[in-house]
């Protein structure tokens, strides 16, 4: 499929920012922010929304 608009994540100042995933690199970027790569669309949202709240990527 590729790149695509999963939703949005907040970081801690109320701030939103829209997240993707694409399912074939597994890539996940939160804005043009690259946070990691994911193997489900669940874990696209952990890592995003870590990213969001901490500014670094999940282990």
């Amino acid at each position: 499929m590729a790149k695509e608009k999963m939703g949005e994540v907040e970081n801690p100042t109320g701030s939103r920012y829209p997240y993707y995933w694409d399912d074939v690199t597994g890539e996940v970027f939160v804005g043009n922010e690259r946070a990691g790569k994911a193997s489900s669309r669940e874990e696209a949202w952990r890592k995003a929304n870590y990213y969001a709240t901490t500014t670094k990527h999940m282990k």
